[in-house]
């Protein structure tokens, strides 16, 4: 008598159980890694077509393309029409292009996107309590709290401590007349100092040891192992939802341990001593007390403890640091590839400053350097995408299409600057652009160097601040120019998410 069927299926099923498992977890493995890849073609929303595991992250996750000229193509590749979806692994993120758009989601209707995509990792609350990280009324409370700090009249009493380190950094150059230099690192190094000098309150006059300490600890503060890479590439591609789980940071966490160490010994002494400065650390201390003082008085809630007045701190070096040298080095890689736009600068501004005491106000005065300094913000973003994720469901104005609460959209930074309907022949570099009428009838939400809206780069003034004063104190001491290993056009780095030249940015120096 042959066995039945049932006998046989329940046969095959113990003899070959092995078999039937792998097909059964490669099957979820599939169906969970594509389940979302109809979001877009449910909501009619033209989108890139997508492939298992990478979503459309295979060129960027190959090195083959620089992050900002990915989003250079993911433009591209929807003009024409207000939006996009994508896929970042499975995750779908919808990109917004239409300039109406993105003022809604960014200025408009704020409140339906107040946070930043930002990964919840079980780091310490010194890392996790930046601006960056926070989100809903926690955010407000601290972006109101510290606001106050980035007053005219707080950048007017910071101006000596830049102008002193803006004098340093032509002295050290000197040393370097007549040679080729790499400006990227050597500016670097030095903005450092600014920000050293003006978040942490660290004498900036001398190379003193604990200077040296500084400078030596805080550029190692981006570094990242491959194994360190690879771990966070892994979670982020399959297992996003663990990073809440570990204590894993995309910072290196030996640089941020001792510069919080350092942070503290220095809010130690100003609390024992009484002594104040006129620095970001002395402001938030300040701005804490207020908010304790306040909250006595009221039933209001304090934001403002130990571990946020660190993160504030923190993010104050690593933001200041990566605006800062980046802007400057990229700006000198113009002076020197474009000689003529050189002299008309320095000649602009020498007529502006000679004979003047330096001051918030002539700063603000010097309006074709302002020009400069912004149109190299534009072609060289540091950052070349905005994120927000939706905190109020909303439907995008003038459409049937819903956002819903979790939904991340991107803005991207870099293929808006470079569209040539809103500023002709791109890669011409125009300070014009941003100067008088054309400034003012361009809307000011199609320049994102510094983001849009509530949610903008609360520290945007000191950095367009101290840049102003560096390249006035640059122009006036130095002559740059093209060498061998300058490169013109730049090619970006295709590694990182940050702008950085993949061959550096060399000039020649010479001291006037």
């Amino acid at each position: 008598m042959e066995p039945s069927g049932t006998t046989q299926i329940l046969q095959f099923i113990m003899e070959e159980w092995k078999l039937l498992l792998f097909l059964t977890c490669i099957f979820a493995l599939y169906f969970y890694y594509t389940s979302t890849f109809d979001f877009f073609e449910k909501k009619g929303i033209a989108f890139m077509k997508p492939k298992i595991f990478l979503g459309n992250l295979g060129p960027r996750l190959l090195s083959k393309i620089s992050f900002h000229e990915f989003q250079l193509y993911i433009y591209n590749y929807f003009k024409g029409k207000p939006y996009g979806g994508m896929f970042e692994g499975r995750r779908p993120t919808l990109y917004l292009l239409d300039p109406d758009l993105i003022k809604a989601v960014t200025i408009r209707d704020f409140e339906h996107f107040v946070d930043r995509n930002a990964l919840r990792t079980n780091e310490p609350r010194y890392m996790s309590r930046s601006l960056i990280n926070l989100k809903g009324g926690e955010w407000k409370g601290v972006r109101s709290a510290i606001t106050p700090s980035f007053s005219s009249a707080r950048l007017k009493n910071m101006l000596p401590l830049i102008e002193t380190c803006s004098q340093q950094l032509a002295e050290f150059l000197k040393q370097y007349d007549g040679k080729d230099v790499e400006m990227k690192d050597t500016i670097g190094h030095f903005t450092l100092e600014v920000i050293g000098a003006c978040a942490f309150g660290i004498r900036c006059d001398a190379f003193n040891d604990e200077n040296a300490h500084f400078v030596k600890v805080a550029e190692k503060f981006n570094f990242m192992p491959k194994g360190k890479r690879f771990l966070i590439f892994f979670l982020l591609m399959f297992a996003p939802k663990a990073f809440g789980l570990l204590n894993i940071s995309f910072m290196y966490r030996e640089s941020t341990d001792e510069l919080v160490r350092i942070l503290k010994a220095a809010k130690a002494e100003r609390r024992s001593s009484g002594i104040k400065k006129n620095d970001f650390l002395q402001l938030l201390i300040e701005a804490a007390e207020k908010e304790k003082s306040d909250s006595e008085n009221t039933t209001s809630e304090t934001h403002m403890d130990d571990d946020t007045i660190d993160a504030q701190s923190l993010l104050f070096l690593i933001a200041g640091y990566e605006t800062s040298s980046t802007l400057l080095s990229f700006a000198i890689h113009i002076l020197a590839t474009k000689p003529d736009l050189q002299e008309s600068l320095r000649a602009k501004v020498q007529e502006q400053t000679n004979g003047k005491d330096m001051s918030y106000e002539l700063l603000t005065q010097l309006h074709y350097l302002e020009g400069f300094l912004l149109e190299t913000l534009r072609m060289y973003p540091p950052v070349s995408r905005v994120d927000r994720v939706c905190t109020k469901k909303y439907i995008l104005p003038g459409t049937s299409v819903s956002v819903d609460v979790g939904d991340v959209v991107a803005i991207p930074v870099y293929g808006i600057h470079m569209d040539p309907d809103y500023y002709p022949d791109p890669h011409e570099f125009k300070p014009e652009r941003f100067m008088y009428d054309e400034k003012r009838d361009r809307p000011s939400h199609l320049f994102l160097a510094f983001g849009a809206g509530p949610r903008n780069c609360i520290g945007l003034r000191f950095a367009m601040f101290s840049a102003k004063l560096a390249m006035v104190t640059l122009l006036k001491n130095f002559k740059f120019s093209a060498c061998s290993k300058t490169e013109d056009p730049i090619k970006f780095d295709s590694k990182g998410f940050l702008l950085k030249a993949g061959s550096g940015l060399w000039v020649h120096i010479e001291k006037l």
